[in-house]
């Protein structure tokens, strides 16, 4: 045993289970990893004013002499307000007059570093910066599935945080440099982004009795609460100092969190320090005929039975879906708020964060309820996931449809946006557990693919918002184009997950044994029993 884990089992406290431990972990894992993803979809509305917008847009202001909301069509207006600057800690509305002949504004030169204006950029370079986590975000989730697979989750997770988390502290000395070096940044981060899901999956298989498995599902919402946090605090951040320093915050807090992860994270119950014999029993007898504790090898990995099964494709749909619903909230939902209903940055950060919000409270309900049904036998594994996409899927697209046509009314309008993205916390048991179902023993990797595929659609949203609303000054009748599309891909998903998706293991779960060399025959090379004791291959009785 090393001087670290040593110390990690005098600090594990007694009477805490180890893997509730573990299941804090990866809630913040999760946490901290969206905080790095949301930072640029947030800080692109007070970093980047373009040329070609107006900066109080919006087809909904607030009326400072009263409560009341009323419409306002800016473009009657002869002046518009552009930016905001920090000169000698004092805040001067810039006022330009707009060109009768509609010409280009006349944009004075770039920021200057630590004064906290915004850059000059078009439209179009906001939508590749937004998109840029994604163009990371798909290939690190393949390889991250992979990387599970040969370092372990914990080692995945911990020099891939580490990296993310050095990149966005020096974000804005790169983003001055040029907008090009400041996408290549975010893809970097999107890279690594990818590795802590299929690592969180492989963990999760690998540490939750089977009917524990929902709550730790659950707990891979930390991002959910990551985001619910995030939107107020950096939007807060940004509001009162300056967008600089909604970079700086989170970086420092995942570097804390990454030092208790390196503590207190281990890959499995056999190789924890600090773990009780009686509880690590528990787990592995629960497991048993499942799942194996041995981490199995690329050459292991049935992967063409993988990518010839119908229920994990049906499965890639379902996830597909789910994320299309995720990242245009993530990635437009703040130009939706500031930009096309007129809301103020912090305001927005405040009300964007309440769908989230929603979304940890029901899934916290529906992980409860699903490991209650399974426990209880009361339907059918493959009966429950598919009915859980009703409500992860089917209602989150019908309340995004009324969201399109709400408009001004405030109130009904983020109730609506509410419902959607809180009834998609069902997702913890329909399409986030699913993989754990046909394959425990390949969770990761299968949430590898899945994850990688899925995330293509934050490649797909933020240019196509761009293309249909934000070319046009984000009026709300292109917005309910972006609505309507957000429902269709939610419930044509969820249709083909109820076609040809399944709850069983699948045949290729079994590990097949690897091959052993005449060396290592004759050497007699001792196995291993499901509780960790070694044992003799003369000891085991025919």
């Amino acid at each position: 045993m090393t001087i670290l884990e040593r110390y990690c089992k005098a600090l594990y406290p007694k009477w805490i289970p180890t893997r509730v431990v573990i299941c804090v972990m990866l809630f913040i894992n999760c946490w901290t990893s969206y905080m790095l993803r949301l930072q640029m979809p947030i800080l692109a509305v007070p970093m980047i004013i373009s040329q070609s917008e107006n900066s109080t847009s919006g087809a909904c202001v607030q009326d400072d002499d009263s409560s009341n909301r009323k419409r306002r069509f800016l473009d009657d207006d002869n002046y518009l307000y552009t930016w905001i600057t920090n000169e000698k800690d004092s805040i001067h509305l810039k006022r330009l007059s707009r060109a009768s002949d509609n010409k280009a504004l006349e944009i004075e030169p770039r920021a200057y570093l630590f004064s906290g204006e915004p850059f000059d950029w078009s439209p179009e370079v906001r939508g590749q910066l937004i998109a840029a986590y994604s163009y990371g975000n798909v290939p690190g989730n393949f390889i991250g599935g992979i990387m599970a697979l040969k370092l372990g989750p914990k080692r995945a997770v911990l020099w891939t945080a580490l990296l993310a988390a050095l990149i966005s502290l020096i974000t804005p000395l790169l983003a001055h440099a040029h907008w090009g070096v400041l996408l290549m940044s975010r893809v970097i981060i999107g890279f690594t982004g990818g590795v802590t899901f299929p690592a969180c999956h492989t963990m999760v298989a690998k540490w939750a009795p089977p009917d524990e498995k929902q709550r730790f599902i659950w707990s891979l919402l930390g991002g959910t609460f990551g985001t619910m946090l995030t939107y107020p605090m950096i939007a807060g951040i940004a509001g009162d100092i300056n967008w600089e320093m909604g970079w700086y915050l989170p970086s420092l807090l995942m570097f804390v969190w990454i030092g208790f992860w390196a503590l207190l994270a281990y890959d499995t119950p056999n190789e924890h320090p600090g773990i009780s014999t009686k509880e690590k029993e528990y787990i592995l007898n629960s497991q048993m005929g499942i799942v194996r504790q041995e981490k199995p090898t690329l050459k292991q990995t049935p992967v063409k039975q993988i990518f010839t099964s119908i229920p994990f494709w049906s499965l890639i749909m379902c996830h597909f879906g789910n994320l299309f619903l995720l990242f245009f909230y993530q990635n437009a939902m703040m130009l939706y708020l500031t930009k096309a209903l007129g809301f103020k940055l912090a305001k927005g950060g405040a009300i964007a964060s309440l769908p989230w919000a929603g979304r940890m409270l029901f899934g916290f309900f529906f992980s409860w309820a699903g490991d209650t049904i399974k426990k209880r036998k009361l339907i059918s594994i493959t009966a429950l996931r598919k009915g859980a996409t009703i409500f992860s899927h089917l209602i989150p697209g019908i309340c995004l449809i009324a969201v399109g046509y709400l408009g001004c009314s405030f109130v009904w309008a983020n109730f609506f946006l509410v419902l959607a993205l809180g009834f998609n916390g069902a997702a913890s048991i329909s399409n986030l557990s699913n993989n754990q179902d046909l394959s425990p023993n390949f969770a990761g990797f299968l949430y590898g693919i899945m994850n990688t595929i899925g995330c293509t659609t934050g490649m797909i949203i933020p240019p196509m918002v761009e293309a249909i609303a934000g070319r046009y000054g984000n009026p709300i009748n292109k917005w309910q184009i972006l609505f309507w599309i957000g429902a269709a891909v939610c419930i044509l998903c969820m249709l083909i997950f109820i076609l040809g998706g399944s709850g069983q293991v699948q045949s290729w779960n079994e590990i097949a044994p690897a091959k052993r060399t005449d060396t290592e025959v004759e050497a007699g090379a001792e196995t291993t029993t499901p509780t960790g004791t070694k044992v003799q291959p003369s000891d085991i009785k025919t």
